[in-house]
């Protein structure tokens, strides 16, 4: 038996994140951002931490827990950071050590859904200037009358307020108002100065459609003139774009389908190479058929670093400008947050799995890694569970990953209540990966199971495609052959004491299921989705739907009604509970709603949970996310175990 405690939501409240990772220009230090949990004022925490690369504990450079973003000066004397320490957001400049913090400008920016986007904050390679993203025409926040003639007048949190992001350059000595850099009625995001100090690049969608589709391209602006110039020109998505350190080519990532969204996108992201004048776009990775994050170029110009996940797993790759692909890393983790340094083979990055959440780690291009944190060291004396991997056939004979957690003192002679925790998406990729609600179940006498249904990244494109246009259809019956699978091969889980949860893409295959089947006794759905009609009409991501649906919903009234659960509610038998947030627009709180409204009218026990100020996940106030956490423990307790602690 173990003499380690149980993990528990408390514990949750501890755990400090890294969000944020920049390795200095000369490869010696890293400058990252720390987040947790300030429960008195039910905010999270953010601040900016430095270590060195070779030896010595991080340090504390902001103390203030309203820091973030830090980024290096040229020379990596300076750090250039954002605080809102003072009530309003600010550009500030410190010392490499923390000292002489120094206001540089205020600014506001815009809370519009872009969907994914870059750099906000960057210098110029000869320090003098910052390029920086902002909004700065007058907003009331406080307006009751909201006149709308924009679709996308919803954020992923609350409404948006609609203004446009552009660029502005402002000097470092911080006595000049920022110059705007660029104007219209476009938005401008994922900034990089050219090396040679002239030109600034960016993504920006001037297709005067910018509400109807994902067509952004690759620009670059003038920094003396402002003049705007054309880089790519394609039906698809650019983002993320980086010059070459010799100033000839621009290293971006792209979709290439007209069809893309803001959220959740099936299409797998690939890295890509441009020349400076944007001649020969060229897709680099052809073969390796993974989704690829933000490329980072080497120091010397000759490689381009980049992370992709692999069933499960998230790891470096290399690849040349020629297309030579070189796996940089192993082991069964997840690598987020890379950075590459300026002058030097030398590399930063976060570093977590199942039972660790993510570390900073920093190595050479030869492979030499080492640990720089040590952030949860309380939870070596916590007993944390070892996930167990399993493939197996689903129904179509397509293969499948999963995961099974076991409960703390496991005896495979005992019974066991069991969980199918269903992720969300369906794109993205579950694995070797911390997460608390992985943890908390077998915390409480669970075994817990979960797998990467088809619509997953880390499989192939063809495996990310397939769930467009069958949505509650394959991925729905790959988790009943999980069910089926774990209970034909694990004696130990009870087939009477079964649970079924999941969030966001999760909580709408799970409202699916209840509807499908009485194999479970028990549901919880979390910002879910239960009619496709009032999710595409209501949400910030109309284009998520439209993608998976291949139309609009008029052109689709087969599969809007087919991919509603909300359309056979009469046949749910299964107790279930939903949580929602009312801030959530990503799938609006309307979802939950209905599907409540529905169980209640057909006699199902069912209770809803509303966060008032809070959004999609439940994750903005940590008293709400602890809250939450407690209620699904508590709602399997009553329907699995039979007793009730809330």
């Amino acid at each position: 038996m173990s003499d380690k405690r149980v993990f528990t939501v408390n514990d949750v409240a501890k755990i400090r994140t890294i969000s944020d990772v920049r390795i200095s220009p000369d490869g010696s230090k890293v400058a990252f951002t720390v987040e947790s949990m300030n429960l008195e004022a039910n905010k999270q925490d953010r601040d900016i931490y430095l270590v060195s690369t070779s030896d010595g504990e991080p340090v504390n450079l902001t103390k203030d827990g309203g820091s973030s973003s830090p980024r290096w000066s040229p020379n990596g004397s300076k750090i250039a950071f954002m605080s809102s320490k003072e009530g309003k957001t600010s550009i500030w400049l410190m010392d490499c050590g923390g000292e002489n913090k120094r206001k540089i400008t205020d600014f506001e920016v815009s809370n519009a859904s872009l969907g994914p986007t870059g750099e906000s904050l960057c210098w110029s390679p000869d320090g003098s200037m910052i390029a920086f993203l902002a909004s700065l025409e007058p907003v009331d926040r406080e307006r009751k009358i909201k006149v709308i003639d924009r679709i996308m007048y919803k954020a992923f949190y609350g409404y948006s307020d609609m203004r446009r992001r552009h660029i502005f350059v402002v000097s470092t000595l911080g006595y000049e108002s920022p110059r705007q850099l660029t104007f219209g009625d476009y938005d401008e995001h994922s900034l990089c100065w050219s090396p040679d100090g002239r030109e600034i690049a960016f993504i920006s969608n001037r297709t005067g459609m910018d509400d109807f589709n994902m067509h952004t391209d690759l620009w670059v602006a003038s920094v003396e003139t402002g003049e705007i110039r054309r880089i790519t020109s394609t039906k698809g998505a650019e983002y993320n774009p980086t010059w070459s350190p010799k100033g000839d080519k621009i290293a971006y990532t792209a979709r290439t389908r007209a069809n893309t969204s803001n959220e959740s996108t099936p299409e797998d992201a690939h890295v890509w190479v441009v020349n400076a004048d944007g001649t020969e776009p060229t897709d680099l990775i052809p073969k390796l058929d993974r989704t690829c994050t933000a490329p980072h170029w080497t120091a010397d110009g000759r490689k381009i670093l980049f992370t992709a996940p692999d069933q499960g797993r998230t790891m470096i790759y290399s690849v040349s400008p020629e297309g030579e692909v070189a796996q940089l890393t192993t082991g069964s983790r997840t690598i987020s947050l890379l950075s590459v340094a300026k002058e030097v083979d030398q590399i930063a990055y976060v570093s977590g799995d199942p039972i660790n959440p993510g570390e900073l780690y920093t190595m050479s291009l030869n492979g030499e890694e080492r640990g720089l944190t040590d952030l949860n060291a309380f939870l070596r004396d916590v007993c944390l569970s070892e996930p167990e991997e399993f493939w197996f056939e689903s129904f179509d004979g397509i293969k499948i990953q999963g995961w099974l957690l076991k409960p703390k003192d496991f005896d495979p002679s005992k019974k066991y209540p069991a969980l199918l925790s269903i992720k969300g998406g369906p794109a993205g990729m579950g694995g070797y990966a911390f997460n608390v609600y992985h943890q908390l179940p077998p915390a409480h006498g669970y075994v817990q199971f979960h797998i990467n249904y088809r619509g997953s990244s880390g499989y192939g494109q063809a495996f990310s495609d397939a769930s467009v246009g069958d949505m509650l259809g394959g991925d729905f019956r790959d988790n009943m052959a999980a069910v089926d699978y774990i209970l034909k091969t694990r004696s130990y889980v009870d087939p009477e004491r079964l649970g079924v949860w999941g969030g966001s893409y999760g909580g709408y295959l799970t409202n699916w299921t209840i509807t499908q089947t009485d194999r479970f006794k028990a549901a919880v759905a979390i910002s879910s989705i239960s009619n496709l009609f009032t999710q595409w009409g209501a949400s910030a991501i109309p284009l998520w739907l439209e993608v998976e649906i291949e139309g609009l919903p008029w052109d689709r009234m087969d599969l809007m009604l087919k991919q509603s659960p909300i359309m056979e509610a009469n046949k749910v038998k299964t107790p279930t509970l939903f949580l929602h947030g009312e801030m959530d627009f990503d799938t609006p709180i309307v979802e939950a709603e209905q599907m409540f409204m529905a169980l209640k009218k057909y006699g199902v026990e069912t209770t809803m949970v509303r966060y008032a100020d809070d959004g999609h996940g439940i994750r903005m106030k940590p008293v709400n996310r602890l809250d939450a956490l407690r209620r699904v423990i508590a709602w399997f307790d009553k329907y699995l175990n039979g007793y009730t602690v809330m």
